[in-house]
């Protein structure tokens, strides 16, 4: 078996993937590829390594991660287009999944590999970070695990663009913070309080309403949170209320004294201090650099 392409061949847009081979010799996986339309090459067959359809797409510095995470336990690691076909995963990813190994997450999207329940959530994700460009980061949530059950992770995505800036996809690290799903365990109280400052950041929301919620005392919350999401309650709300404000200026004419007052700031000037200081620039001026058309 040949482990290239014959001359000639089309771009890769133009292929579908009809199923996965074994070399019976090197035991290596490989990518069998078929054209999508007639033409002068219909009547033939391509037989390539294992990761050269997405070594054309990627970038070297995301190739270069995507070696790098290739086989770090307990991190899922995977790229996506903008249609949601995955184009890269490494071990871990593969195993939460379900499936034999990285080969057949390639080419199939999150409904074919995830309840329908949690595929969807992670498509509404990918669908934000790729409208607004705005990072998902450390997003508290269930995946599952190899044996089908559920656990929590941390969650970060992140907008790929091509050499143009326009967006070819989504780059997605999940944490397994290895803890099962339990209604009274830590991870699933603190869950209730995040839940509780993504939907009331934008009124008045006290630390202590976040901990009335996850059934903690306001000490205990704070550990929690510090330990688990990296931060305070008091900057999570502050991260939803800046993630939207970011998402108003740079997606509509909102004007900045609306958006402050929409996100829970007591005002434009509270707001603008605390955009600079997180941002490194004032609200106006990122609107006019970042605006999205």
């Amino acid at each position: 078996m040949s482990g290239t392409r014959s001359t000639g061949a089309p771009p890769i847009s133009a292929y579908v993937s009809t199923g996965w081979l074994e070399d019976c010799l090197t035991g290596a996986q490989h990518r069998y590829l078929v054209p999508m339309s007639p033409g002068d090459v219909a009547e033939h067959k391509y037989l390539v390594p294992m990761g050269w359809h997405t070594e054309l797409m990627l970038d070297r510095s995301l190739e270069a991660v995507t070696d790098v995470l290739a086989t770090v336990p307990h991190v899922m690691f995977s790229i996506k287009s903008v249609d949601g076909v995955y184009l890269s995963a490494n071990r871990a990813f593969a195993e939460r999944a379900g499936v034999v190994g990285q080969g057949e997450v390639v080419g199939r999207t999150a409904a074919e590999l995830f309840p329908a329940d949690l595929a969807e959530q992670y498509e509404a994700q990918d669908r934000a970070v790729i409208e607004t460009g705005l990072m998902l980061t450390n997003e508290l949530e269930v995946i599952t695990r190899p044996d089908r059950s559920y656990g929590w992770f941390l969650t970060s995505k992140s907008r790929w663009t091509d050499e143009l800036g326009a967006a070819a996809g989504v780059v997605s690290v999940s944490v397994d913070l290895r803890t099962a799903v339990d209604g009274n365990a830590p991870h699933a109280r603190l869950a209730d309080a995040v839940d509780v400052a993504r939907r009331r950041y934008a009124g008045r929301l006290e630390v202590a309403d976040l901990a009335t919620a996850a059934d903690m005392t306001v000490s205990q919350l704070e550990r929690t949170a510090r330990r688990v999401l990296g931060l305070t309650p008091k900057q999570l709300i502050m991260r939803f209320r800046l993630e939207e404000a970011l998402r108003l200026i740079t997606t509509s004419d909102v004007p900045l004294a609306d958006v402050a007052a929409r996100c829970g700031y007591y005002d434009q000037s509270a707001f603008g201090r605390h955009f600079r200081r997180v941002v490194g620039s004032s609200p106006a001026a990122y609107r006019t650099a970042h605006r999205l058309t």
